[in-house]
């Protein structure tokens, strides 16, 4: 197990110094304006903002999932630690019946 960690650390190295080194030779990049940057006039963005739309039932199982994600990682953390917070269980609960109803129907 060892002798394949220490092979893959310089593959990973090596291909990390390598992705820099492309990164930075993008052809039709254009040069950031650094001189404005420094000077003090304000930078723009040529681009427009792109806008999302998401169906509702979608978005709401997003922010389910989210809120679920959020509560279960505080309660791994609080776990390692002997805490026990008896009503981010009985939420967490919640919300994941929640989702399984909403995946049933």
């Amino acid at each position: 197990m060892a002798k394949r960690s220490f092979f893959l650390l310089p593959v990973v190295l090596g291909s990390a110094l390598a992705g820099a080194q492309v990164l930075g030779q993008i052809p039709g990049e254009p040069e950031p304006d650094l001189k404005n940057a420094f000077v003090g006039s304000p930078l723009t963005c040529s681009q427009q903002p792109h806008t999302i739309y998401v169906a509702r039932p979608v978005a709401e199982r997003a922010r389910l999932k989210a809120r679920l994600l959020n509560l279960l990682r505080d309660s791994l953390f609080d776990d390692a630690r002997g805490v026990v917070n008896i009503a981010r269980e009985n939420e967490i609960k919640k919300l994941a019946n929640k989702l399984r109803s909403a995946r049933s129907e």
